[in-house]
This record gives C-alpha cells, structure tokens and sequence, in this order.
C-alpha cells in the first residue's frame, strides 16, 4: 500500500447519473483530450465527466494503466455504498485507492498494470476476480486472496460478497535494453509475494488457465499463459503462445510487425516542424532514437492481445512510472523504518482452505487495531486502551521516543501517518524505489511509444505527477512530463492538454 505523505486537499466534486437503457452513441472528442493532474485519485472525476457527457461509455471499459504502484488499494472503512454517491467518494479517495471504486461501479471491467521492471506488487499475468459489498460488514472487498490485499484486510470469498462484479487484471512487466528485470535482484525474491491460493470456485483464476482474445481481426485466438522463472533473477515474466504456434514460429510471422520505426508514426526527417517548446523539439529529434533503443521483449504482442481491437479505453498513466522514489526512506531513518517492518511483519495463511484464509485476515486485524491504538496513545503520552504484549508496546515507544527525538523537516508527523507508514513497510516487500537516470527514461518512454503506436487510440488520457508526495522526483518531474507529452502528440496527432494541477493547488 502507499499513501500521500501530504495533507489532503478540498476536491471539486460532481454528481453523474447513470445512462438511460436506450444509450445514444459515443461522442468523439475533436482533439484527444491529456488530463493532468498531481495526486492520481484527482483522474477519476475527469474519467466520471467524460462518461457523463458521452464521451465515454458508462459500463465495460479497459484502462491501460502504467504506474510503478498497482493502485488498487480499497480504503479499509469504505462503505461499498459509498462508491454510488460519486461526491462523497471523490471527497474519500487517496492515491492508493482510487480504481476499485470505479470497478466496483462497473465502469471499467479491465485493467491492464504495466510496470516497470523495479515493481512487484501484485505478481504477473492475467487474474479473473470479483469485487464486492461484504455481507455482513457492507465494506467494499475482492476475492483475490494475494498478499497485497491479505495483508490490509482486503480480502473476501466470492460467497461473502453481495453484487460483486467480475472484473480481470492483468499485470505486465515492461523491459527495455537497458531496464531489465534481472537488473532488481529484490523484486520478487522471497515467495510470499506470489498468489498464496489457485482457486477459481473463490472467483479467482489462476495464470495458467487459458482464455479467448480477441485479435484484430475479430477471429478468436486462445492463448496459454505462462509463468516461467528467470534464472538467477526469481522475476516472474510473461509469455503468451497461440495454440498450435511455437514461439519461434510467431517471431519469425511476426517480424515485420515488430519493424517498430516504421510502424510507429516516427518522423523519417528530424527537421519536422514542432509547435512545441524548443526542449520538446529536441526531445522529438530524440524519439526515434529512443524508440529503436527500446527492446520489446514481447510486451507489444502481450498487451496488444490483452486490448483486444475495439472495446474503448482509458490511457492512464503515473510520471513515477518512469522514476519513482519511495518517499518514506526521507521521512524514517533505517533503523525507524526496521522497527516498523518488524512491527508490522506480515503472517501469512498456513494453507489455502477458507478457515486458514479467514484466520488470517482476523489475525492481522486484530495486529493492526492494537498497533494503531498502542501508536496513538504512546504519541499522546498515554497507557494504550487495549492490551499489547509488553515487547512490542516496547517497540512501539522506542519507535515514538526516535520520532520524537528527531522530526522530519516539515515536523508533520502524527500517530495515523505514522500507522500508514507502517503499512507500506510489513515484510511483505517496501514500496518501489527507483531514481532513473534519463537514458533510462528516455528507454521507457521509447518503449511506451512503440507500444501505443500499435494499439487503437484510447479515448482519453489521463496522466498524474506524483510529485507532491516525492513518488516521482520533484527535480525531474517536468522534464518527464514535457518529454510523454510530446511522445503522445508524435503518436496521435493534435491533442488538447489540460494541465489541472495549475489550478487545483492555487
């Protein structure tokens, strides 16, 4: 899990009704429209006004999400109700949790999570799985029962959820010649990371289970996926095969679509005219170079299949995809952060039967509410109001004695941010931390470039910084944005770039 390590701030909100049974046609924006803003939670309400005007489909969309988090936190206390009051949940969003709701609200269906190779989150491949109301505590829950959600008691058996949507996320690693996952050694190293149960009567399915795509085309093809281990690395990486077709044999069929300079709209003449600023030109000059760096590694044929040909989409995507900081290594000296990793230390499910599963999520509630309380009291200088064994309320007032005795900079830490931190830093694995050189950068947005240059044209973009709360590096967070927009103009022509985050902090 991660949070914004910033207060939070008002939130321009809007109510939308749902679309009549008779549903005009989409409309079509004249120019691709970029949405920027600076927490990621603040896309959703541009998502909701482009359903509302028609310019997106109400229900049943795909978002191509590129993030170095999954972002598919649930707040833990969301009343499932809550995601049908869209001002009331706007006001509730955070950075970490903002995609569920709009799952849960059968707006989108689909998200394809394409992450650097730093990442690992949630493990690769495609899961089919249901987000729900819980019956008998009416929060908002999902049935995959991987240690992501475990871990913040987030997950439920499909028979415990009321009007659950069935829902598929695939996670797709995107490598280049020069960002390899082998390259992050602790990505994935240990085997708590992987799906702790393979059980589709939970509404969850497993990677190596076939499904049907559709191919450009429209004829159906089948694919297997599977899970191969790289050597030495640990890293799960993808790979899909057509039935009755050996790998080799796609390459070699195949060659000329992964041609990517001619297929993706790269200008043959660097001296092609640019309205842009004179740093996006020479950042144009610098995209085919960048392009033809980029070493697909086959997740163009991957996520060109996931997409399918004509379903709408959403392109979304997180600067801190990019570089990425884990802005809690500035706040916490190591050894704050070692004790709040041990505090928090994760036990997962003895096995995959239901009672070791609901076990465990009692377990760790419980773990939590005495560490939360323990923090509040010990911040207070009072005794905690539940009990704690003696050795980790030690813990607990070593960790706010160090806190205390040295504040960060802007000294705006409490109890419950303290408690999130906590969150983020269980042994289940820290959050992604990554600061890019920019040939590393320009590799990526080569590759993305590569990559949408092959896909259908999406029918919005939304793009956040994430540069408030230190996730992408305030010092190079302009530079990438001047460079992905450029990218994007170079891809689908004119677009119409509303730079939301200039007016939503003044």
């Amino acid at each position: 899990m991660r949070f914004s390590v910033v207060p939070e701030k008002n939130r321009s909100t809007f109510s939308m009704e749902p679309s009549t049974s008779n549903e005009k046609p989409l409309r079509v924006y004249k120019n691709l429209p970029v949405w920027v803003v600076e927490d990621h939670n603040d896309v959703l309400q541009h998502i909701y006004h482009a359903i509302a005007s028609r310019h997106l489909p109400f229900s049943g969309m795909t978002m191509l999400h590129f993030d170095s988090h999954p972002d598919l936190q649930i707040a833990t206390d969301m009343d499932a109700d809550v995601v049908f009051n869209k001002a009331q949940l706007l006001s509730e969003l955070s950075i970490e949790n903002w995609i569920m709701p709009a799952l849960y609200a059968g707006h989108m269906d689909h998200v394809i999570w394409v992450k650097p190779p730093w990442a690992d989150q949630l493990p690769e491949g495609t899961r089919h799985v249901s987000v729900g109301k819980h019956k008998e505590t009416g929060k908002l829950r999902v049935s995959w029962p991987d240690v992501y959600f475990l871990s913040d008691i987030l997950y439920a058996p499909l028979d415990k959820l009321q009007n659950a949507k069935s829902v598929t996320i695939d996670t797709v690693t995107m490598e280049t010649n020069i960002l390899e996952a082998s390259s992050f050694p602790n990505v994935a190293k240990s085997d708590i990371k992987s799906d702790l149960v393979s059980r589709s009567n939970d509404g969850y399915l497993p990677d190596t289970k076939r499904s049907k795509l559709d191919t450009e085309d429209g004829r159906e093809c089948e694919r297997n996926v599977e899970l191969n281990k790289e050597k030495d690395s640990g890293n799960w990486c993808l790979q899909h095969t057509t039935i009755g077709q050996s790998p080799n044999d796609k390459e070699t069929e195949n060659k000329g679509d992964l041609d990517i300079s001619a297929r993706a709209g790269v200008p043959e003449s660097t001296n092609e005219k640019s309205e842009s600023t004179t740093e996006c030109r020479a950042d144009g000059d610098h995209l085919e170079s960048m392009s033809k760096a980029a070493d697909v590694k086959g997740h163009l044929e991957v996520i060109s299949k996931l997409m399918g040909s004509s379903k709408p989409f959403i392109l979304d995507v997180d600067l801190d995809f990019f570089s990425t900081k884990n802005p809690f290594k500035d706040v916490y000296t190591k050894e704050q952060l070692h004790l709040l990793e041990d505090l928090y230390s994760f036990t997962p499910p003895v096995d995959d039967t239901a009672d070791a599963l609901d076990h465990c999520q009692q377990k760790r509630a419980a773990q939590l509410h005495e560490l939360e309380s323990a923090l509040k009291a010990c911040w207070d200088g009072t005794e905690p109001l539940c009990a704690i064994d003696d050795k980790k309320l030690t813990k607990v007032k070593n960790l706010v004695s160090s806190l205390q005795a040295t504040p960060p900079p802007d000294d705006t830490l409490d109890a419950e941010l303290i408690h999130m931190a906590g969150l983020t830093c269980d042994d289940t694995g820290e959050l992604p931390h990554h600061v890019s050189t920019q040939e590393e950068i320009d590799s990526l947005i080569g590759a993305m470039k590569v990559l949408l240059s092959r896909l259908p044209k999406p029918s919005i973009v939304t793009i956040s910084r994430s540069s408030h709360d230190d996730y992408c590096p305030p010092n190079q967070v302009e530079s990438i944005q001047s460079k992905v927009l450029h990218m994007l103009e170079s891809v689908y022509g004119s677009i119409n770039v509303h730079k939301d985050y200039e007016t939503h902090h003044q």
